[in-house]
């Protein structure tokens, strides 16, 4: 491990330990001011690994590190015993009741203290700039423009695209109030209909985080961008001969689809204005062998309402044809023809069995955004196929658009048996025989395919993406964001808990210490800032769940002692070992899922 990344991981390290010492430390310190003696001070379970005593307490170190535990005098003796005057069952309830929310309370005093401190100095964010909106989406079907900056969901104010994706979630199925600044710079509000993720187990709006609006480009060195002329500080104007509604991540994304020259108009750091010509270039990575074919997919299933396309009288159901002289097999292939240069005047679509003609818009905007105004996904229950054009199937023959009907014999009717044959394929290093009917033939053709390396281009350089830095000026203003930033995340974490049992946000993004340590060491390569913030987080959600009152936890403690003031007596033994029983099996159980969620997310990342 090189130092950088062992000095990472010792900040994590230390970051997580000091959350569990400061909730330890709140009982602890809570213990000693009500006159209870502490026996054992412990940062983790099981057997300690270090261990020292000083006066009547044992601090320790244990093996197990999932949280601590503070052991005093008298905690968990049975009712109706008499307790020293130094035990715990000696105090009033009052007393008790402040000892068991110590942990909870110095939580909520550490983030209260560290928020403004992280503030003061600058966390770094990612603003909500957005790329281009997922077709489908509620995004794309409110019409909100790609490199718009989303600046409120729901009258809540957005300073990180993370929050922009908690905000969407936590509001759950119900439609969301979005405002947001355009690309040129107007501010409007829409209404959005989030849609549920069903991999990731929550609802969004169809939206990824875009580019630096300023254009400003990371640059490589050494590389075919640097060689070109290209430098650190520019700032990317236009990609000529791209359409100039597109966002400029768009224009470049285009020019590469269309394997055209890039060439680059730029700004450099003293404000002098350059042309940058990049010539295509492709390299093999042999570590990644593909057969060169994607589903296909020409029918549209939605189109944007109020955009370019349903003033052309497109609608849901139609199944592209041709664009002019060239057939649309995919999506690429609609791009590629409307933002080409060349006789392409006309749209064939095919409507209940008629074949209609569309007359397109000469301007090319107006083209760029009829491209972004159809929803054409991949035809995921068909055999047919889009091949790439640079791929091994193409090398081999076969046609873009064909349905495929066998695979080494086995016969094919879904892209999802078609993908499962061609990694096996793969895998064994074997060529693959595909029966086939080609677009417009009668009867099937037969085609052997041979994986080959995938094709990559480097053009060293890329878009930087939209960071800042969220920063108050002075003490005041730093302490009442750290109030505001605490009690965002304490209504965050219970509108988690209520999703979850609405099921609008699954359970499968609840995690454990390895997604903390994992979430812990991405966010400390932005800074000891953005750690100190991301501990803050995890010390409010931390004295929340603590609080609820479930046995074992402090929650299930301060229950038990309101119950105790309003009936005058404590709960009986028998109630209190069957509730705390019923309490280490939950939290047990729920040790065990949030790992196996831990665990799954490792394998996949």
């Amino acid at each position: 491990m090189d130092p950088a990344a062992l000095l990472r991981t010792l900040q994590v390290a230390l970051g997580i330990g000091m959350v569990i010492f400061v909730h330890e430390a709140g009982h602890f310190l809570a213990a000693r001011w009500c006159g209870v003696r502490v026996e054992v001070f412990s940062l983790g379970f099981g057997p300690p690994l270090l261990s020292f005593r000083r006066g009547s307490t044992t601090y320790q170190l244990a093996l197990v590190p999932f949280g601590g535990y503070v052991r005093m005098a008298g905690e968990g003796a049975l009712p109706g015993t008499t307790p020293a005057p130094d035990e715990l069952g000696a105090k009033s309830v009052g007393a008790r009741f402040f000892v068991y929310s110590g942990g909870v309370l110095m939580n909520l005093v550490f983030a209260l203290v560290a928020f403004p401190v992280a503030y003061s100095f600058g966390v770094p964010i990612t603003r909500p700039v957005i790329g281009t909106p997922v077709p489908g989406g509620g995004a794309w079907a409110a019409g909100i423009p790609a490199g718009s900056e989303l600046l409120e969901v729901g009258g809540s104010p957005l300073r990180d695209f993370e929050d922009l994706v908690a905000a969407v979630a936590l509001n759950g199925a119900r439609a969301v109030e979005v405002t947001y600044r355009s690309p040129e710079g107007a501010v409007r509000t829409t209404r959005v209909d989030p849609d549920r993720d069903d991999d990731l187990g929550f609802y969004r709006i169809g939206v990824r985080v875009g580019s630096d609006p300023e254009g400003r480009l990371l640059v490589a060195e050494e590389g075919p961008a640097s060689q070109a002329g290209l430098r650190a500080g520019d700032r990317l104007q236009r990609v000529v001969g791209m359409p100039a509604t597109l966002t400029l991540a768009e224009q470049l994304s285009l020019a590469v689809e269309l394997e055209q020259p890039l060439v680059l108009e730029v700004l450099d750091e003293e404000g002098d204005l350059r042309q940058v010509t990049l010539e295509p270039s492709w390299s093999e990575v042999p570590e990644r062998l593909l057969f060169g074919v994607g589903p296909a997919g020409a029918t549209i299933v939605a189109v944007r309402p109020r955009g370019v396309a349903q003033g052309l009288g497109l609608r849901a159901g139609d199944r592209l044809l041709a664009c002019g002289p060239r057939p649309i097999h995919a999506a690429r292939d609609l791009r590629g023809a409307l933002l080409t240069e060349g006789p392409m005047t006309e749209l064939q679509v095919e409507r209940d069995g008629e074949v209609l003609s569309i007359a397109l818009p000469a301007s090319l905007d107006d083209r760029a955004l009829l491209s972004s105004d159809l929803e054409l996904p991949a035809e995921m229950e068909s055999a047919r196929v889009w091949v790439d054009p640079r791929g091994a199937a193409s090398r081999a023959g076969l046609p873009s658009g064909a349905t495929l009907l066998e695979l080494d014999g086995v016969p094919v009717t879904r892209w999802e048996e078609i993908q499962a044959r061609c990694g096996r394929a793969v895998q064994a290093g074997a060529s693959l025989t595909v029966l086939a009917r080609a677009p417009g033939a009668k009867e099937p053709a037969t085609w052997t395919l041979t994986a080959a390396p995938a094709q990559a281009r480097d053009l060293g350089f890329d878009l930087a993406p939209p960071d800042g830095v969220y920063r108050t000026e002075g003490l005041a203003a730093a302490l009442l964001e750290g109030v505001r930033a605490s009690g965002r995340f304490l209504v965050h974490t219970g509108l988690t808990l209520k999703r979850m049992a609405t099921q609008e946000v699954s359970t499968k993004n609840l995690g454990g210490i390895i997604t903390i340590s994992r979430v812990s060491y991405r966010v400390s390569s932005m800074g000891w800032t953005k750690l100190l913030f991301f501990l803050c987080i995890l010390s409010v959600n931390l004295a929340f769940l603590n609080v609820l009152p479930i046995p074992v936890l402090d929650g299930g403690h301060l229950f038990f002692l309101l119950v105790e003031r309003l009936k005058g007596s404590p709960v009986s033994a028998r109630t209190l070992g069957y509730s705390q029983m019923v309490g280490m099996v939950l939290i047990v159980t729920l040790m065990v899922y949030v790992t196996y969620n831990d665990l799954l997310r490792w394998i996949g990342s």
